[in-house]
C-alpha cells in the first residue's frame, strides 16, 4: 500500500536529497520495506532526540562493529591454540562470518513486518538477545555446522532484528541537524571495531578463544539492552510501501547495483585478510589487530569526510574516486607491505577510502532514481549487497592458494598475497569504471556535481 501522504516526503525532499551522508539515513527517510512517520516537524533536539541517537550509535557498536573486527576471530579460529577448528580451512570458518553478514541484510524485509506485529522495542530487545546467544552458543561449539548455525545464522537474524529498527530512529527527531545525527549514530561501528579487535585478542592471547566469544556474547547483551532502554520513536503509525520494480528501468540503476555488487569485494577482501597477511609477514597477532584497529578507526573520519565532500563535489563523483582509491591503495602500499609500519599506513589509508559506500551510496541513489523510488532502491541494493560477504573469504582463499602455487611457496607467506591484493587492486576497478556511464548520464564534463 501506498503512503498516503506523499506530499509530507515532497516537501522534505530538499532536506534529505543533499545531507544524506550514510546508508542508515536511506532507511531512516524511505525504508526497505516500512517505517515510522512522524506527525510533525522533527523537534532537531532534546533529550528523546539524543537518546534515540545513542540506541543506534550503541545497536551499531554491538552488530557492526563486531563485524568489522571479526577478522581478528577469522585469523583466530584457525591458528589460536586454543581453537576448536584449527583443522578447518579459512575458506570454511570465512563462510559463518560472511554468512552473518549476509543474513543482516537478506532478513531485513522480515524485520520490517516484525517491527509492524512485535513493535520496536521489543524487536530489538530480541535482535539484542539473539546476538548475544550467538556467540554464547559458538563459544562451546566443537563441530563446524554448530558454528555455521550459532556464529553465522543467529547472529545473522539477530543482528537483523537490532539494527534493522534502530538505525530509522534519528531521523524522526532531526532536520537540520540530520547529518550531524547520522554520523554520530554510525560511528557505533568504527569505534566498535576499534575497541573490540585489540581487546578480543588479548582475551584470545592470555585466556581463550572460548572466553573471547564469551566476552563478546555478555557485552552485546549489555550494550544492547542499553540500547533497548533508549529507544525513542514518536510514531506507532506504521504503513507497508509497495515495490516499485520500474527502477530496473531507470538509467544507470542497473550499473550501479552491479557497483554496489562489486565494490563489497574490495571493501571486504582487506578488511578480512589484514590479521592473517600480518601473520605471514611476521607481524605478531596483538600487532595484527592493532593495524585492524588502526583502519576501522580512519573508517569513522572516511565515513564524514566522503559525507561532507559528496554535498560538494557530488555523491556518484566521490563514490568512484574513493572506491578506486581503495585499489590504488592496496596496489601501491599492500603489495609492497613487509613490515608493521607500511602495514600501519596501509591501515590507515584502506580505512579512509573504504568507508565511501556506507557514506554516500543512497544519496547517490536518490540522484539516479529520485525519492519516490528510494525504498525499492534501497531494498534491492540491501539484497545485492548480501550476496559478497559470503564469498569474499572463501574466494579470497581460493586466490592465495592459487598464488602460492604459481609462486612455490606456503599459503602462509607474503608471497601468496600477491595475487589477493592484485585481484583486490583490479575489482575496486572494475566497480569504479560501472559508475562512469552513470555519471555521464547526468553530465559529460570532467568538473561537474554529480
Amino acid at each position: 500500500m501506498e503512503v498516503e501522504d506523499k506530499s509530507a516526503l515532497k516537501a522534505n525532499e530538499s532536506e534529505v536529497g543533499p545531507r544524506l551522508t550514510d546508508v542508515e539515513a536511506a532507511l531512516e527517510r524511505e525504508g526497505a520495506a516500512a517505517d515510522p512517520l512522524p506527525d510533525c516537524a522533527p523537534p532537531d533536539g532534546g533529550l528523546d532526540a539524543w537518546l534515540s541517537v545513542a540506541c543506534a550509535w550503541l545497536i551499531s557498536f554491538m552488530t557492526f562493529g563486531i563485524v568489522n573486527a571479526w577478522g581478528v576471530l577469522l585469523n583466530a579460529y584457525v591458528t589460536a591454540p586454543s581453537s576448536r577448528f584449527r583443522d578447518q580451512s579459512l575458506a570454511r570458518i570465512g563462510y559463518v562470518g560472511g554468512i552473518g553478514v549476509g543474513f543482516t541484510f537478506i532478513v531485513g524485509p522480515f524485520t520490517n513486518v516484525l517491527v509492524t506485529r512485535l513493535g520496536m522495542r521489543a524487536t530489538i530487545a530480541l535482535g539484542v538477545v539473539l546476538v548475544a546467544t550467538s556467540f554464547e552458543l559458538a563459544s562451546i561449539s566443537d563441530r563446524y555446522w554448530q558454528l555455521l548455525l550459532s556464529e553465522g545464522i543467529l547472529f545473522g537474524i539477530g543482528a537483523s532484528f537490532a539494527y534493522i529498527p534502530s538505525i530509522g530512529l534519528p531521523s524522526q527527531w532531526f532536520s537540520k541537524r540530520r547529518s550531524l545525527a547520522t554520523a554520530l549514530s554510525s560511528s557505533g561501528s568504527g569505534i566498535g571495531a576499534v575497541i573490540l579487535s585489540p581487546v578480543v585478542q588479548a582475551i584470545i592471547n592470555h585466556a581463550s578463544m572460548q572466553w573471547a566469544l564469551r566476552f563478546i556474547g555478555f557485552l552485546s547483551l549489555v550494550l544492547g539492552l542499553a540500547g533497548v532502554v533508549c529507544v525513542r520513536h514518536r510514531t506507532e503509525n506504521i504503513q507497508y510501501r509497495s515495490y516499485d520494480w520500474s527502477i530496473f528501468r531507470v538509467p544507470g540503476y542497473n550499473l550501479y547495483l552491479l557497483f554496489s555488487f562489486t565494490q563489497f569485494f574490495a571493501f571486504g577482501t582487506p578488511l578480512y585478510f589484514i590479521p592473517s597477511y600480518c601473520t605471514a609477514i611476521g607481524i605478531s597477532s596483538t600487532n595484527a589487530s592493532g593495524v585492524l584497529s588502526v583502519s576501522t578507526a580512519s573508517q569513522v573520519v572516511g565515513r564524514v569526510a566522503a559525507g561532507y565532500l559528496a554535498d560538494r563535489a557530488g555523491p556518484i563523483n566521490i563514490l568512484g574516486i574513493f572506491n578506486l582509491g581503495i585499489g590504488l591503495t592496496c596496489i601501491l602500499i599492500w603489495y609492497f607491505a613487509a613490515n608493521l609500519g607500511v602495514m600501519m599506513v596501509f591501515g590507515i589509508f584502506y580505512g579512509f577510502f573504504s568507508a565511501v559506500y556506507w557514506a554516500v551510496s543512497v544519496p547517490a541513489t536518490v540522484k539516479i532514481v529520485g525519492m519516490e523510488k528510494l525504498g525499492t532502491a534501497v531494498a534491492v541494493q540491501f539484497l545485492a549487497v548480501a550476496v559478497p560477504p559470503i564469498f569474499t573469504v572463501p574466494l579470497g582463499s581460493r586466490i592465495i592458494a592459487a598464488g602460492a602455487a604459481h609462486y612455490g611457496v606456503s599459503e602462509e607467506s607474503q608471497e601468496a598475497y600477491r595475487f589477493l591484493v592484485v585481484w583486490t587492486f583490479l575489482i575496486a576497478t572494475v566497480s569504479s569504471a560501472c559508475l562512469v556511464p552513470v555519471r555521464m548520464r547526468f553530465s559529460r564534463e570532467w568538473i561537474a556535481k554529480v
